[in-house]
């Protein structure tokens, strides 16, 4: 699968990348920080970390010896 047909899995907001701190570029959910106080604070990537993150999944499911499927940043499990 090309990286934009990977990209084209997700919905894009303008905001920050919690992973490399970029701002005011496209980002996407992918997850929330919840607090002990219960203060929820969302986290969102950009493009080239959700690449990389999905090139990490890729690799992970690989070693593990099962089937990859991009698109799932953020939510739960199959």
């Amino acid at each position: 699968m090309t990286p934009d047909a990977i990209l084209a899995l997700y919905e894009w907001v303008i905001g920050a990348c919690f992973r490399c701190g970029d701002a005011n570029l496209f980002v996407t959910p992918i997850d929330a920080v919840v607090t002990p106080r219960g203060e929820r604070y969302p986290l969102a990537a950009c493009g080239g970390c959700v690449l990389d993150m999905e090139e990490e999944r890729r690799r992970f499911a690989e070693r593990k010896g099962e089937k990859y499927h991009p698109g799932r940043l953020g939510r739960p499990p199959a």
